[in-house]
């Protein structure tokens, strides 16, 4: 069957009630082998034997080239829309600079910082809060659309197109005879009529409702991109079960599909982050230039992608629609409140409201399309990913609550420095110590025998985002201190320099601490998350996470009105202080997950240490269903990062 035809397969649901299986392969597709059981059971060339798996080395596969082609399509996307994103927060909140060239760059010598619409901190807030709002709630949406409607491809290039679209009102909104006039926000605003075709509008909690902004238009190509490229990237992996190879030094290894996996989640996540350094660029065009050329670089890194997928289209591994199980899951979720209410929440026999069997019993008439194992499978699911729900707080001191960090910025000195130059310490530091922890310090606790488990790690990253809420609280103070506006000096302040005398590189140390927890939280915990949630449940894990990141926005969205002078300082300092106490509450609640794994580890089948990116966690004793996912649903565990 070629490309196009597996891609518009028709799926072949098959619903059944009890405990028979679940079937929902289309025809002419098939399971990845390393986690069907079925193939990794049977014999075949090269397998390892139990000895061999316990004492040869394990190394990765030859990647396919089409592989290293999906990751530039990824860093084309990510350049050009990280190009964007740090620049939104400028334009909508600051005015068109005084004596500045006409085109948002303030003028050379002084510590203005670029602007354009001039709409103050509080809508700036709800424009940045609800642009990523709407990343991470959106791709729930269009990730079930591809499982269960148009495979991934054909939504990849659909947000394609409308991404160019969004990429040429940008740089219109740059003109410098509109934003004289004051009419950039026509281009600028014009999207959402675009946007709303696919998610509507939203209100921005300013003084009023107002249709949702430009950035809007980029989000709904996010939300395209974000659910199906790496997925699509993990499709094309050859190598797909464990297999005893010998190198050319003569040494006998074991050629393993997740080392194989992890080779190419590095260079993804690599590209991604090499990607985010593109608002470097922007920014120092927007200060010394102006929005038109910010606008225009990602527009022109943009351009190679309709290129690059019509390149590709014909050499991918394309997998047809085979449904979702999402909807599933909302319906077990819709009926076990119902039966339950919410009093019922975490008590025994909350989930049993929804098995067939529980329903026939009580003679009730709810059409169901799922097995008892199903409802088993859901709430292991839960229940693994419940660390999850601490992370909403970890995410707010990383970044700080709303766009008060980009506010805090423009009260510090800084001698040339573009003010949204600074989040980058962000990514860097991700960069320079992932290494330092993978090749360095986990190793060297394993030598001391010390065991460092997922719940030590995160309750460490958890602790170290806290103390970086707490120094942009610190920052912040003292700004405030020093500003000739005082309390209110992220308004456009024009006493003096309308700056305090503290340099805007101060912030990097919080940015830097904000970073590197992330390395100590996101990649243990989808450690834990797919080693003990079902095999066929890693989409719904991947949603959960998305939807916790999404409560971030939401509540930084929700505090549009507080975000703002004079309130910056407890902005930062509140979030500190809920996260250290939530730290210390985490670490109580899930401290016995790092015995369990640890018990785990030791097993011939469990080779996941969790560190670095995370690996494919194939079938283990906590993790084994019964049920199957599409094929097309098997490789949507790749969302560690939120930069993604």
């Amino acid at each position: 069957m070629g490309n196009e035809d597996m891609e518009r397969a028709s799926s072949t649901n098959s619903p059944v009630i009890g405990d028979e299986k679940m079937e929902k392969t289309p025809p002419g597709d098939s399971h990845a082998a390393y986690l069907d059981p079925s193939v990794m059971e049977e014999d075949y060339e090269g397998k390892p034997t139990e000895e061999e798996l316990r004492t040869l080395r394990r190394v990765p596969g030859k990647l396919p080239i089409v592989a290293y082609f999906i990751c530039v399509v990824e860093f084309c996307e990510r350049a050009s829309y990280y190009g964007v994103q740090p620049l939104i927060s400028n334009y909508v909140n600051r005015p068109l600079p005084e004596d500045g060239n006409g085109y948002g760059a303030p003028p050379e010598g002084t510590q203005k910082t670029a602007g354009a619409l001039g709409l103050g901190t509080v809508t700036a807030n709800a424009v940045t809060q609800s642009f990523s709002l709407l990343a991470y709630a959106l791709p729930l949406l269009f990730g079930w659309l591809a499982d269960a409607r148009t495979g991934r491809f054909s939504l990849i290039c659909w947000g394609v197109g409308v991404f160019g679209v969004a990429h040429v009102l940008m740089v219109a909104a740059g003109a410098k005879d509109l934003l004289a006039a004051g009419t950039a926000k026509a281009p600028y605003f014009i999207s959402i009529y675009i946007l709303s075709v696919g998610a509507g509008k939203f209100c921005l909690l300013s003084m009023e409702c107002v249709e949702a902004p430009q950035p809007g238009l980029t989000r709904v190509f996010q939300a395209m991109f974000k659910p199906n490229v790496s997925p699509l990237l993990l499709d094309q992996m050859t190598t797909t079960v464990p297999k005893v190879v010998t190198t050319a030094s003569g040494e006998r290894v074991i050629q393993d599909p997740e080392s194989t996996t992890e080779r190419v989640m590095l260079w993804f996540y690599l590209l991604i982050n090499i990607g985010g350094f593109m608002g470097v660029a922007t920014s120092y065009s927007e200060k010394y230039v102006g929005w038109w050329l910010a606008f225009l670089i990602p527009l022109l890194l943009y351009l190679p992608l309709p290129i690059l997928l019509w390149f590709l289209y014909k050499r991918l591994i394309l997998h047809p629609p085979g449904g979702s199980d999402l909807g599933n899951v909302f319906r077990i979720l819709g009926i076990c409140f119902r039966r339950g209410g919410i009093k019922r929440i975490g008590r025994h026999g909350f989930w049993d409201l929804a098995k067939p069997s529980n329903i026939a019993a009580c003679g009730l008439n709810i059409q169901t399309f799922w097995n008892d194992d199903f409802v088993d499978d859901v709430r292991r699911t839960f229940q693994a990913t419940g660390i999850f729900c601490f992370f909403p707080i970890q995410y707010i001191n990383d970044n700080g609550l709303g766009a008060a960090p980009s506010f805090l910025s423009t009260m510090l000195t800084t001698n040339g420095v573009p003010n949204d130059v600074i989040n980058n310490f962000n990514s860097l530091s991700i960069i320079a110590m992932a290494p330092v922890l993978n090749y360095g310090l986990y190793p060297l606790l394993r030598k001391l025998n010390v065991h460092y488990g997922p719940v030590a790690r995160i309750t460490t990253g958890l602790a170290m985002s806290s103390i970086g809420g707490a120094g942009y609280a610190i920052l912040n103070y003292y700004a405030y201190q020093q500003s000739p506006c005082g309390n209110y000096g992220s308004s456009d302040c024009k006493i003096g320099t309308g700056v305090a005398p503290i340099s805007i590189w101060w912030m990097a140390i919080p940015f830097a601490i904000g970073g590197i927890s992330e390395l100590f939280v996101n990649v243990p915990a989808y450690g834990i998350a797919y080693s003990r949630a079902p095999v066929n449940m890693r989409g719904l894990v991947s949603a959960l996470n998305l939807f916790n990141t999404a409560i971030a926005y939401a509540i930084g969205l929700a505090c549009s009105s507080v975000i703002t002078d004079p309130y910056l300082t407890w902005d930062f300092g509140g979030p500190a202080i809920a996260g250290g106490v939530l730290t210390i509450v985490f670490y109580f609640t899930f401290r016995h997950i790092d015995k369990e794994e640890f018990a785990l580890s030791q097993n011939k089948d469990y080779h996941h240490k969790m560190e670095g990116t995370v690996n494919v966690v194939g079938e283990n004793e906590l993790n084994k269903s019964a049920n199957r996912p599409a094929p097309i649903s098997e490789n949507e565990e790749m969302m560690i990062s939120q930069k993604q």
